[in-house]
Order: structure tokens, then C-alpha cells, then sequence
């Protein structure tokens, strides 16, 4: 199930917008826009969906205007099938498919007021808002379960039965027979009783010890246990979990003794059930938290006012890659600990930007191990991961298999000449004469069209004059605020650009043979300033830019990273300043 495309309205910043990305399931997918752009909007969205309906703040609202109807929409398809999903402040068809988790920064600003007697001081701190675990936490219950009572109802030879009080409270037991109760309802049927009681009666009439009636059993009366469906499927659940490997005879009374119990009093068992995968729940969260070695700082869940919560001390007590990463590794726990069989969009708004090294691998850890989950379950999740960092420069992420995909798709883009000379430009025919005369800047001029023709490029380009013509003429449409200009050629014109200006500063001979034979633009740079040239630090700082235009990845959006920074107000300003003579 692929999703196609993301439709947000009035959210934020966003007030309508398609995003169309064609994310595939359990893959981690780095959504990438410039800071600024809109990522919190995009998060909020998907925030405030609840499970029937899209509900947002006023502050949420784009504009802030409670008139407009925020609205969100993902496309699917899967086959040739495709279909739309929509959520608004009526309706909500996402969470019906869908089960769906934000991450973002918890940090909240925290005011603390003091009386002074005739007047009043108000102080200010940074604090970490509490972490609902579980809203409501479900009334204590235990199973209605005695073992000397079951024996006391099966009869004579209720020595063939064992023990299943642990077996009740197993973790995996309680996750898996919840999943059965349509099923469990069946054991009270009237042919399903008979053919119980017929069984039970048979082993009652034999005689021996326990062993020798399960092995009795075993050859006499598994078959007819076994085709009892509800009897069945429970003694495979716990074939599956069982680390003792018993006997399939007693997997069958086993199973036989949970109907049973179930049928006694279903309301009961069903709230022991929920009861207990709350405290296995709990248990979970205990352990990802001990893991970070918070115990100095009391940091656990508690009970309080009927949900399960943590509470983290003052942002100042805790390092801010610690309680990141903490915070991140307890909600990907909730979204583990989820109960339904729905597939999940976890959207996680820029966690990963600001880690260190250490903590953004532990942070990667637990994402893959959830995706590695969600998968043995059958199921599909969606790590929609928003970042400003495009991870092609920036080696943030080191997930095996990543997929990035650029929120802020730009109209300009590279064009396929330019494309075709960046990919070949290290073929031995043309690397020499590409690299002095078109890519850099060279007083003379060179005519490599038959080389050009020879390798599928553009014939005419072969000529550097009538090269850089064409890039010059790019960066007027850029000066101009023209959309449709080709980002690497701008890249290129402000590289040889700046390296004309510095070489018609330099005025020793050798200084400028040395620059015009010197590799790599830093470099003449360097040159130029032992020449006593003033260098601007900005030449230097506009080295990540043009520098990026002359580099291209193949199957990946060029262009898009690349306009990010070229429409950048500030860079613009530093581009056009340094391109002026």
C-alpha cells in the first residue's frame, strides 16, 4: 500500500497544499523542506486527528481564522486500486485504516509567579510537558480462575489437568487472546458443550495415573479435542508461546481450561485482560526508561488522577540529547504498545536535527526495531520523518534502507544538457578542457564540439563561449525572479564568476599563472589571498552553494535541495554582492 499524495488545507502556515511523494510502508521516509517552510504545519495535521474527526487549537488554524474548515486527505493505492481518505471537523475515514502518532519537541516555556507582599514577581523557565502514557487506566481485575474449583467441575480424573495460573498472565497470552473472543463465544454453544462433556466423560472413565491418562489421551481423544475449533486454535496460540514445549494433549486442556474460564464469566475475563496488558505496558515503559540510566533523576511512570504518566525534571537538569532521545524512545513504546491491527502513519517532526552523534544512532535503533515489529505483525507503518538536514550532504541518517523524499518541490530545475555534462564531465576526452574552461574560470577559450558530439552531449556547449553564454543568460532569469531558471547553471555562472573577479584583482604574473593552474575553487581562494587580494569570508561561505551545482546523484531530486539555498533571501543577497564588480 503505497500512500500517493498528502492534501493539507488551512493548517498553520499551510492553507492549501498537495504533497505528492508515493511513500512505500516500512521504510524509513526523510521528508525534507527548508526551515520555515512549513514541517510544523504538516505535523499538526496529522496531530490532530482523534478517531473521528480533525481537531485543532485556533493557533492551529491558518491564519488563525476559526472560519476556515481544515481539512486532510491521503490518496492510496495498492494494485491498480486507488483511494482518498479524508479528515475534517465532522469526519475522519484516515483513523478508520490508519492508526496515527506525532512526535514533536515537548518543551513548553513555564511561568512561576511569587507574591512579594505589596507586589508581584513573575519568573521564567523552560520545562518538559508530562508524557500521557495511557489516558485511563483500567480497573484492577484478576482472572476468576482456581485450578481446585476446575478440577472440582471436570471430575474423577481431573489429575490429567495442570496448573494454568502463570499461563494467565504470560504477556504474550494476553496480547494474542484478546484478538479471539469472537471465537471464545462460541464454546457456549449447545453442540460444542455436548461434545466437551462426551470427551470429559470418556477421560473420567479411565483409570492410572496423570501421565498415563495423558498418554491415553493423547492416542483416544486429542483428534476430537483438536476439531473443536475454539479448543483448537487457542492450544496452537499457546503451542506458539509456550517456552516448555509441552505435550499437544496438554496445550488442548490448556486451551480447554481458558474456554472454560472464559465462558464462566466473559465480562470478567475480558477486564483481567485489559487490566493486565496495562501493566505489561507498564512494565515496557519502566524498562526503556531504566535503559537511559535516568534513576538519579526519578524519572518513571506513575499513577496519578487515573492515567499513567512521566514527569521529567527542569529542562536545565537534563542534558538535551538525553531527554530527546528519551522522550522519542517512550513514545515509540506507546506506539508499539498499541492494541489495534490497523497500519500506523508515525509522523516525527524534526527530533533527529539537533541530536548528537550517540543519541540520533539510538533514536535510528528504535525505529528500526519498530518497523522490524510492526512488520513480524503483518502490519505496515509509515516513518514520516521531517528534517531541514538533507541527509545526501548532511550524513544524519544511516538507516539501511531510506527513502528521501523533498516536501518543497521547486519549478526550476536541471536542465538535461546540463545534467548530461555534469555526469560525463570526467570522461578522459573532456575532463581536462571541462573542468579549466567551462567549470571554472579561464582568460581563453576553448572549442570541444567534436568531443561534445562524440559523447551525446550538446554540440554547441562544446565551445566555452557560447557555454557560458548560456549560463549567464540563466542567471538573469534568476536576477529577474524568473521560476524557470536552471539551478546548476547558476551554481556554475557564480563559481567562474567569483573567480574572475578575484584573478582580474591579482596583479603579479606568477600569482595568476599559479591561480589559473591551481584545482578547485577554495583553493584559488587561498591563492588569491597570498596574493593580496581581500578575499570576503562570504566567498568562502557560498563554497557549500556553487560547489553543490557541480555534483549529480543519480535517481534523486537534483534540484530541489539546491533551490532551497538559491531562494533563500539572505543567499540571494550574498550571491548577487558577490558576483558584482
Amino acid at each position: 500500500m503505497t500512500i500517493r499524495s498528502i492534501h493539507i488545507e488551512n493548517v498553520k502556515g499551510i492553507e492549501n497544499q498537495l504533497f505528492e511523494l508515493n511513500i512505500i510502508p516500512n521504510k524509513p521516509s526523510l521528508l525534507v523542506a527548508p526551515n520555515g517552510f512549513g514541517k510544523s504545519s504538516f505535523a499538526a495535521a496529522f496531530s490532530g486527528l482523534n478517531s473521528v474527526r480533525l481537531t485543532l487549537a485556533k493557533e492551529h488554524i491558518h491564519q488563525g481564522n476559526e472560519d476556515l474548515q481544515p481539512k486532510l486527505s491521503i490518496t492510496i493505492s495498492q494494485d491498480d486500486s486507488v483511494a482518498t481518505l479524508s479528515a475534517d471537523g465532522t469526519t475522519n475515514a484516515i483513523s478508520d485504516r490508519y492508526d496515527v502518532h506525532v512526535i514533536s519537541n515537548r518543551l513548553i516555556a513555564k511561568s512561576t509567579k511569587r507574591n512579594m507582599g505589596n507586589f508581584t514577581t513573575a519568573s521564567a523557565s523552560i520545562a518538559i510537558d508530562p508524557f500521557v502514557l495511557v489516558a485511563r487506566i483500567p480497573t484492577k481485575t484478576n482472572f476468576l480462575y482456581s485450578f481446585r474449583q476446575t478440577k472440582s467441575t471436570f471430575g474423577a480424573n481431573a489429575k490429567i489437568l495442570r496448573n494454568i495460573d502463570q499461563l494467565l498472565i504470560a504477556p504474550e497470552f494476553i496480547e494474542e487472546i484478546q484478538n479471539l473472543y469472537l471465537l471464545l463465544d462460541k464454546y457456549s454453544g449447545i453442540r460444542i458443550q455436548q461434545k466437551v462433556s462426551s470427551i470429559i466423560g470418556r477421560i473420567n472413565q479411565e483409570t492410572g495415573t496423570a501421565d498415563s491418562l495423558r498418554l491415553w489421551a493423547t492416542n483416544h481423544i486429542a483428534e476430537d479435542l483438536g476439531n473443536i475449533e475454539c479448543i483448537n486454535t487457542v492450544s496452537s496460540l499457546l503451542a506458539r508461546i509456550d517456552s516448555t514445549q509441552q505435550d499437544r494433549i496438554d496445550t488442548l486442556l490448556n486451551a480447554y481450561q481458558i474456554c472454560l474460564n472464559y465462558s464462566q464469566d466473559k465480562e470478567t475475563f475480558k477486564k483481567a485482560c485489559k487490566y493486565r496488558s496495562y501493566l505489561n505496558d507498564k512494565v515496557r515503559y519502566e524498562k526503556v526508561i531504566s535503559s537511559f540510566d535516568t534513576t538519579w533523576k526519578n524519572i518513571r511512570p506513575t499513577e496519578s488522577g487515573g492515567k499513567l504518566i512521566v514527569e521529567f525534571p527542569a529542562a536545565s537538569n537534563i542534558s538535551n540529547g538525553q531527554r530527546d532521545s528519551l522522550c522519542f524512545a517512550v513514545w515509540l513504546q506507546k506506539v508499539n504498545n498499541a492494541q489495534n491491527r490497523k497500519d500506523c502513519i508515525l509522523v516525527i517532526d524534526e527530533v533527529f536535527d539537533y541530536l548528537d552523534d550517540a543519541n540520533l544512532v539510538a533514536v535510528q535503533y528504535y525505529i528500526s526495531n519498530l518497523i522490524k515489529e510492526k512488520k513480524s505483525l503483518g502490519q505496515k507503518i509509515y516513518p514520516l520523518i521531517l528534517t531541514h538536514l538533507n541527509p545526501i550532504y548532511f550524513k544524519n541518517f544511516t538507516f539501511k534502507d531510506q527513502k528521501v523524499y523533498f516536501l518543497k518541490k521547486s519549478k526550476p530545475a536541471l536542465n538535461e544538457h546540463f545534467k548530461k555534462l555534469i555526469v560525463k564531465r570526467s570522461d578522459p576526452a573532456i575532463s581536462s578542457g571541462v573542468d579549466r574552461y567551462h567549470l571554472h574560470y579561464y582568460p581563453s577559450v576553448i572549442n570541444l564540439r567534436a568531443e561534445f558530439q562524440s559523447l551525446g552531449l550538446k554540440e554547441t556547449w562544446g565551445d566555452s563561449t557560447i557555454f557560458h553564454t548560456h549560463t549567464h543568460g540563466e542567471w538573469q532569469k534568476y536576477l529577474n525572479g524568473s521560476d524557470d531558471y536552471d539551478p546548476f547553471a547558476i551554481c556554475c555562472y557564480v563559481r567562474v564568476k567569483i573567480e574572475n573577479i578575484l584573478f582580474g584583482k591579482i596583479t603579479l604574473e606568477a600569482d595568476r599563472n599559479t591561480f589559473l593552474t591551481t584545482n578547485g575553487t577554495k583553493a584559488k581562494l587561498d591563492i588569491a589571498e597570498s596574493a593580496g587580494v581581500e578575499v570576503n569570508e562570504t566567498l568562502y561561505l557560498l563554497g557549500v552553494i556553487y560547489n553543490e551545482g557541480m555534483h549529480v546523484k543519480e535517481h534523486i531530486d537534483n534540484s530541489s535541495p539546491i533551490v532551497a539555498k538559491l531562494e533563500n533571501l539572505t543567499i540571494r543577497k550574498m550571491l548577487i554582492e558577490s558576483t558584482s564588480v
